[in-house]
């Protein structure tokens, strides 16, 4: 065994994203990836992220089986499947950059939704909150596919989580079950994921994967724990606005660090956001008055 520095930082990144998987159930390997793939390198990064998590999946997994949505996994696990074949045969093919710019501007616009009408509705333009509407085909077809591309994306690099808990949110309505459901797909996915990402890692390389692994641990487990207390803490609402910020977050951080910004992409990005929030806000403004006038009108 070998120690270095840098097995200490990325574990500490383990503690902030094992404090989001043990609250959510999901997020862990996505939040700490750019840390962890930035210094530890994709070959041996991708398989740490995805090795780390077993003990803990499997803790939690067997502590909460009363608590699974047993049918909705099962049709998760069964779409995902073969997009988890598929992105394990893409693993090497694919520009995990190319791919990251492309599911973290998904996630950005999902997460834009949902924190609209989660957050900004009912906390700011004081709307209630429409729980039971249609779901109609599209919103459907919307959900597999993201189910299907989460599992792909999952199979090449094991950052599948945000795109399966699209489809996840809908079908699981209960935090706790929805916690450990999640929690499950990984006890299931992640083996197959880290009996073939680590297969791959070259025999000479294995020995600083393991040193790796053996600093990792323990500091994921603070965090790990530390996110199951808090749970416990929180209601449905508070559980749903927080998934959806740490969805829009995952989202961000995975555009930005992949995007190659040169200054005058930087100027214009700059300007149409300002645009976009200018327009959103006055839009706010608006609609919180209308709300405003109508509940003075009762």
């Amino acid at each position: 065994m070998t120690f270095n520095m840098d097995f200490f930082i990325v574990g500490l990144m383990q503690v902030v994203g094992f404090f989001v998987q043990g609250t959510t159930g999901f997020g862990c390997t996505v939040i700490a990836a750019s840390v962890t793939n930035g210094i530890l390198g994709t070959a041996i990064g991708v398989p740490y992220g995805t090795i780390i998590t077993l003990p803990f999946l499997y803790y939690l997994g067997i502590k909460g089986r009363k608590d699974v949505s047993w049918k909705d996994l099962s049709k998760i696990v069964i779409g995902c499947a073969p997009g988890i074949l598929i992105g394990n045969m893409l693993f090497s093919s694919i520009s995990p950059q190319t791919a990251k710019i492309g599911i973290g501007a998904m996630i950005i616009v999902i997460a834009t939704m949902n924190i609209h009408k989660h957050i900004v509705k009912p906390l700011v333009m004081k709307c209630v909150e429409e729980e039971n509407t249609e779901d109609t085909l599209g919103k459907k077809i919307f959900r597999y596919g993201c189910l299907l591309l989460g599992g792909i994306v999952h199979g090449a690099f094991t950052i599948g989580g945000p795109l399966i808990t699209v489809y996840t949110l809908e079908a699981v309505k209960d935090k706790k079950k929805f916690r450990n459901t999640m929690t499950w797909l990984w006890c299931i996915l992640n083996v197959w994921n880290a009996y073939s990402q680590y297969n791959k890692v070259p025999f000479n390389d294995r020995s600083y994967l393991i040193s790796a692994l053996i600093v990792g641990l323990p500091l994921a487990g603070i965090g790990f724990f530390f996110g199951m207390r808090f749970l416990e803490k929180i209601n449905r609402v508070q559980f749903l606005r927080i998934v959806y910020a740490i969805l829009m977050l995952i989202g961000v951080n995975m555009f930005k660090s992949s995007v190659y910004w040169t200054p005058q992409l930087i100027q214009y990005t700059t300007i149409s956001l300002g645009i976009a929030f200018i327009g959103y806000t006055i839009m706010v403004i608006k609609n919180r008055n209308k709300e405003t006038i109508i509940a003075q009108t009762k």
